[in-house]
């Protein structure tokens, strides 16, 4: 937890700490009283059988090391290496001390029991104990080693900016795959391609991926929301999905409370965030993890706002579609406002009704028929202001199916594409160099010399108020169960 969610103060660590190992001890003590219980049908096994001590010592040992494996590698991504070398260590001395306690108190437990000293167990266990810490290590580290990212990239060639004169609109659809678009001939534009959805446990992760065009352990959003303990100035947004204390546990007892990721969890800037920071005017409205902004060249409208407005009447459903009815209308209020180079708009209700709402499936139907009609009016705004359209749609969470992309310029078309490409071509048809953080490629067909990065947002943690209108929406479209 250290490693995925430093840094933390010393506050936290310490009551990371607290909670975790009373946990901890609670649930190892119970484990060794089921056991106790068991072996008090025949409790001279520990003090005449050495080998059936020392079976029930390993497989005692076995179950806590397993649950600790299991909660580590249900992150959802793969440790980097200085994790994975500690935490490889710690969890083999686990073992090891757990094994000589378990054994120790059952031979505690048998003495007791049967009122008499055991023989001396002569044999030693060094060697069965190093050959299972051997055992548990390969079963660890190989599959991690195997799944490591091995890519290496070579600086390229420094360039300058050449902004165009190209006016694009980038439109996000969460929800929307490719057959749903091939089915929907009203949303046809000039060239679309089927595409590889990113990785991602969240929604947050996903769109943060093609909004950035870097992977998630560059960006560093993880989550759609995060643990906060109380007090406490960081947000812990990188929690296994089958961590109860941290999720349910601090909570039940008021120890930290669960919020949404504030935008001072992205580590780098969304495409249009660096536009606008060199003098490129640009709008954005509902994206993850964005700021209210209206400063310089950048206008930003972030998903409080949005949701918010959206959520003050009515079902899930129908607040699913106010909150793309909300930031279209705020779209073209901006593109009528100033008129900017590049625009963007991040539209969620597809995936809500196909995916997190518990409707039947003539309502999804119904619903989604809505949608795409809303979407399709859209696109017709923006092409009657002389904006080309980029639409990136992505399958949404346990939805199978391919991404897509399209656009009304005929020169976005390819054979093959990921959605990792949407950034480095947003870069190339306003002039800018992608980074060689970005895995994608510029689906003009034109690939320029890259910068190295763009570098990190300047951003810190701070303990902010939340917004509980914003949070309750969240949990009524269930992204937060």
């Amino acid at each position: 937890m250290l490693f995925r969610n430093h840094p933390l103060s010393a506050v936290e660590v310490l009551a990371l700490t607290l909670i975790y190992g009373v946990t901890a001890f609670t649930v190892s003590f119970l484990l060794l009283v089921i056991i106790a219980l068991a072996l008090r049908l025949r409790p001279q096994l520990a003090l005449d059988t050495p080998r059936a001590l020392l079976g029930i010592s390993f497989s005692a040992s076995a179950v806590l090391t397993a649950a600790i494996a299991v909660w580590w590698v249900r992150f959802g991504t793969t440790p980097s290496w200085p994790e994975l070398l500690t935490g490889l260590v710690l969890i083999v001395v686990f073992f090891l001390i757990a094994t000589v306690a378990v054994s120790a108190a059952l031979l505690s437990f048998s003495i007791y029991e049967l009122k008499r000293v055991p023989a001396l167990h002569r044999r030693s266990r060094v060697v069965p104990m190093t050959t299972a810490a051997a055992i548990l290590i390969a079963s660890l580290f190989l599959p991690t080693y195997a799944v490591q990212d091995k890519r290496t990239f070579e600086p390229p060639q420094q360039i300058v900016t050449a902004p165009t004169q190209a006016r694009v609109v980038l439109v996000a659809v969460d929800g929307l795959t490719f057959d749903i678009f091939r089915a929907n001939p009203t949303l046809a534009l000039a060239s679309s391609v089927e595409a590889r959805p990113v990785a991602g446990g969240s929604a947050t992760e996903r769109w943060a991926s093609v909004g950035t065009g870097v992977p998630p352990a560059v960006h560093g959003v993880r989550a759609v929301e995060g643990v906060r303990f109380r007090g406490g100035k960081h947000l812990m947004q990188s929690v296994s999905s089958v961590d109860f204390v941290l999720r349910d546990l601090a909570e039940a007892i008021h120890a930290a409370t669960r919020e949404p990721l504030p935008p001072t969890v992205r580590r780098r800037d969304y495409v249009w965030e660096i536009f606008a920071g060199r003098g490129m005017a640009a709008a954005a409205v509902n994206w993850w993890t964005t700021d209210d902004v209206r400063a310089g060249a950048l206008e930003s409208v972030n998903q409080e706002t949005v949701f918010g407005a959206a959520s003050r009447n009515g079902s899930p459903s129908e607040t699913a579609l106010r909150v793309d009815a909300t930031a279209s209308r705020l779209l073209l209020q901006a593109l009528d406002r100033s008129h900017p180079q590049f625009a963007t708009v991040y539209l969620p209700a597809l995936d809500i009704i196909l995916n997190r709402l518990p409707l039947d499936a003539s309502a999804k139907l119904a619903l989604s028929v809505r949608t795409v009609g809303a979407l399709e009016a859209l696109t017709k705004e923006l092409r009657g202001r002389g904006y080309d359209i980029v639409l990136i749609g992505l399958p949404g969470d346990r939805q199978s199916g391919a991404a897509v992309i399209a656009s009304t310029n005929p020169q976005l078309a390819a054979r093959h594409a990921s959605a990792y490409d949407v950034a480095p071509t947003l870069c190339q048809l306003l002039g800018f160099p992608a980074s060689t953080e970005m895995p994608g490629r510029s689906l003009t067909g034109h690939e320029a010399a890259r910068v190295t990065t763009f570098g990190p947002r300047a951003t810190r943690a701070t303990a902010t108020k939340v917004n509980d209108e914003y949070y309750q929406s969240l949990r009524s479209l269930g992204y937060i169960r």
